[in-house]
């Protein structure tokens, strides 16, 4: 698994600690921007190492619905209008990623990324929640109908 955040062995592992501890509440939405950010990443993180929900172009009905794909959708259309900080490359990254192999350094590089832009940037109010229904359409998946799954 090598340095992961995971196994709390990733690249900003300290920065990542901090900053959770000081933007990310126990439940509901963060109240910055950078906040929200992490706590959208995380839950992408969150759901391949302890669900392996892997966010992909085809996804099921039943897995286009769920937190992941939130999270994924809410990132797609991320944007730092100050800095100009951007996270829908991050995005397509982890779609183009077929192997387990690409899709964890996908999301590594995500996790260093968002990290390393949250860690400089100021504390911008967030009104923003990613499981709100309204970033539900940002990125229009291939549903496959469960039953075709089979």
């Amino acid at each position: 698994m090598g340095n992961t955040y995971w196994n709390h062995e990733g690249r900003f592992q300290k920065e990542y600690d901090e900053l959770w501890s000081r933007l990310v509440p126990a439940q509901g939405p963060a109240a910055t921007k950078a906040g929200e950010a992490l706590r959208a990443m995380s839950r992408l993180y969150y759901r391949w190492y302890n669900d392996g929900d892997k966010i992909e172009r085809s996804m099921t009905e039943w897995n286009a619905h769920q937190s992941a794909a939130r999270a994924f959708n809410y990132l797609h259309q991320f944007r730092d209008a100050a800095s100009g900080f951007t996270t829908q490359d991050l995005m397509g990254n982890l779609l183009d990623a077929y192997t387990e192999e690409q899709y964890e350094e996908a999301l590594e590089e995500m996790a260093d990324t968002i990290i390393e832009w949250a860690a400089k940037t100021p504390d911008e109010p967030n009104e923003d929640d990613f499981l709100d229904d309204r970033f539900l359409g940002e990125y229009e998946f291939d549903i496959i109908p469960e039953e075709d799954e089979r």
